[in-house]
């Protein structure tokens, strides 16, 4: 039996609930403005009419870049590159710093970090001005105190949170720029963040149907005559975008002798067909019919029965994406409206049954998927129920209104669920109404927002993060929704060509340092500069027993860091202006 929903027992939850509302309804507002007059730059690439390349071999000049004197890259950096590495050939589209371009014969690698010997550390760096994922080899010392250093301490016996992984979205819009690449340069793309020379992701999330970064919306139930599972079937969509690629990435992670964690798959939900909905329509402002709570939850199984005769299975599904979006105004893209007490009513008398006495019981099953700016009280609405708690073994959010929300907010979650993971299950730049240039290939200030926003949530309990696209193409799609985004990868068909830009080494410096299973250990930090600031920081023991240091540098100025551990000495480096850092040592 339900107990007193949280909501009633305050005025706080009503007033998160209406700025909420107003954040999401102001940025929808931005949104359609956006859409009615998007500036040319986001669809053709004025962003580049000032670019620049410089070329190794195969890359050569994009018609969105204006190019001056083409040179083969010499080394200038006194950092020491991994002999196995294979550069990067920067490209420049007139942001503040510059992509990788890759193409069906060259592509640059990041190979497999190996354990150094013990009284070393392996320190890799990019930076904003020049370089990407460089590596050198530092001597651990004995402790000599310095009035501009900030020292970071390891203390591996304090303990935090254990590590799920890191991914991102194989949505349509993903599948339909890979596949529109030669063959060899799809494989390369995949590589880049499935192989141990790439990110080594070991998390993928899947669209259970569309989403808005599709072509069309659609379910997998859309025959509405019946209005019944009868016509239940998997779309194009799956099998040429979703499952062909899903099994590439799958293999990729089992069939690679050095790969260390498998790939685990989390699926969410957008939309029921249009008929389970109180608005008849998959998009804007609708909620779940009563009359088909059971049917609802019957088809996810239908998913998970269909994706498995596929040879694919799945590690999570999710009770929905974005609920809040389905009972908002201004959110014209596939969506479906809960409030916490229905919600936790479904979850409780069908969804959880359902899977539980299903052949896929041991799958987990995660709640929320929503913006952090609505936890924990929501959470608190919705797992006030004790059975209903009890389904749910994962809570999942999403970053977009992380910048009104602080995120001591999770520090609440873990406190309230200590046996509920917290993963941040989707994240994008580009998404903000005055973000009118919404893909901006180069870019390094949104490259630290990533970085920096990963060792911010990591610091408090989060122990898995997901990007949503894996890659798009130059005007941030295909989006039949019109919703433009930026992602790590941007595809240009055209040329054959893909460009990583700073966001993907942000993601490098943790995901591949960090595999399942690490553990967040307590890195103390003291003195530095009052005046020009300190790196934020975050450190890890692997499964392996090394140590992960990650840094961010966000200020225009070298810092010098100390990274002490009583049982191996220290270790002083310059941090670059604008970079990222990892030390890593065993």
């Amino acid at each position: 039996m339900a107990t007193t929903p949280y909501f009633g027992r305050g005025c706080v939850p009503i007033v998160l609930l209406m700025i909420a509302v107003g954040v999401v309804a102001g940025a929808g507002i931005g949104y359609w403005i956006f859409a009615l007059y998007k500036p040319a730059a986001a669809a053709e690439g004025d962003l580049a009419s000032t670019a620049t390349v410089t070329t190794a071999t195969a890359p050569t000049p994009t018609r969105w870049t204006r190019i001056t004197s083409p040179v083969t890259p010499t080394p200038t950096s006194t950092h020491r590159p991994a002999t196995a590495a294979v550069p990067c050939v920067k490209r420049s589209f007139g942001f503040d710093s510059f992509v990788c371009v890759c193409n069906s014969t060259y592509c640059d690698t990041l190979p497999q970090v190996q354990p150094a010997a013990l009284g070393r550390a392996l320190v890799y760096t990019t930076t904003k001005a020049e370089l990407r994922f460089e590596r050198e080899e530092l001597a651990f010392t004995r402790p000599v105190d310095g009035d501009d250093t900030q020292t970071l301490t390891v203390n591996r016996s304090q303990t935090y949170q254990s590590v799920y992984g890191f991914g991102g979205a194989f949505t349509d819009a993903f599948g339909i720029n890979l596949v529109a690449l030669p063959a060899k340069a799809q494989e390369l793309l995949l590589r880049s963040y499935f192989s141990p020379d790439g990110l080594e992701y070991n998390m993928g999330r899947v669209p259970i149907g569309g989403t808005d970064f599709s072509t069309r919306a659609y379910t997998y139930a859309d025959n509405s005559t019946t209005k019944t599972l009868s016509s239940f079937a998997l779309q194009t969509e799956d099998f040429v975008y979703k499952i062909p690629v899903i099994k590439r990435a799958t293999k990729m992670r089992k069939e690679e002798p050095n790969n260390r964690d498998d790939l685990l798959l989390f699926s969410s939900i957008w939309s029921p067909p249009s008929w389970m909905k109180t608005s008849n329509d998959l998009s804007g402002f609708g909620r779940l019919k009563k009359e088909f709570y059971q049917m609802y939850a019957d088809y996810f199984v239908r998913f998970l029965e269909a994706y498995e005769a596929q040879g694919i299975s799945f590690h999570c599904v999710s009770t929905g994406n974005e609920p809040l979006n389905g009972i908002v105004p201004f959110k014209y893209f596939n969506s479906l409206g809960w409030v916490p007490g229905e919600l936790s009513q479904w979850i409780r008398d069908h969804f959880g049954p359902t899977i539980r006495k299903s052949k896929f019981k041991d799958v987990k099953l995660l709640g929320h998927d929503d913006q952090r700016i609505l936890l924990p009280w929501e959470l608190k609405w919705e797992l006030a129920d004790k059975v209903t708690s009890s389904y749910i073994d994962i809570i999942g959010y999403h970053w977009y209104l992380n910048f009104i929300t602080p995120s001591s907010i999770l520090d609440s979650v873990h406190n309230l669920w200590p046996d509920k993971p917290i993963i941040n299950t989707e994240a994008c730049n580009g998404d903000k109404p005055w973000q009118f240039t919404r893909v901006e290939p180069g870019s390094w200030g949104r490259g630290e927002m990533y970085m920096a926003d990963i060792i911010e949530v990591m610091n408090h309990w989060t122990t898995g993060w997901m990007d949503w696209n894996l890659a798009l193409n130059r005007e941030g799609g295909p989006t039949w929704a019109k919703n433009w985004v930026d992602a790590p990868i941007i595809v240009d068909a055209n040329r054959g060509e893909f460009y990583k830009s700073p966001t993907y080494y942000a993601l490098a410096h943790v995901a591949k340092f960090v595999p399942r299973n690490s553990v967040r250990v307590s890195l103390q930090s003291a003195g530095g500069n009052f005046l020009s600031g300190t790196v934020q920081h975050v450190a890890f023991l692997r499964p392996d027993g090394g140590v992960v240091v990650a840094l961010v540098n966000k200020h225009n100025s070298v810092h010098r860091v100390t990274v002490r551990d009583p049982s191996r000495g220290e270790v002083t480096l310059s941090v670059p202006a604008k970079s990222f850092v990892t030390v890593v040592y065993w």
